[in-house]
């Protein structure tokens, strides 16, 4: 969001820049999570759903940026960009439910 309201370039490009980095940091760990939530037998299925959505997402986005931008102006899409992720995030904490650490227990003999 502080990238839409910035008010020279180069402010614009750090703070997308920081962006870009924060989401791939939290994208390659989102990216893992099919292997911690479904049996072995399942995540290569489970991760091709999450790759499909991510294309359909990815080409729905750019067609609505493209609209936008030629009615309005990059703004909106710098918001809805900057949103997104955080949204994600609100969702998968809801979806997943409690994260809770593992009991090891050890078996002596």
């Amino acid at each position: 969001i502080p990238a839409a309201l910035a008010n020279n370039a180069m402010l614009a490009l750090f703070f997308i820049g920081l962006v870009t980095f924060g989401f791939q940091s939290w994208i390659n760990n989102v990216q893992t999570m099919p292997s911690d939530f479904f049996p072995s037998q399942a995540v290569a299925s489970v991760a091709g759903l999450g790759g499909l959505g991510a294309g359909i997402g990815a080409i729905l986005y750019t067609l609505t940026t493209g609209w936008v931008t030629d009615r309005f102006s990059y703004t909106p899409v710098l918001i809805v960009a900057g949103l997104l992720p955080i949204l994600g995030t609100v969702v998968l904490l809801v979806l997943s439910g409690p994260i809770r650490p593992l009991s090891i227990e050890s078996k002596a003999g």
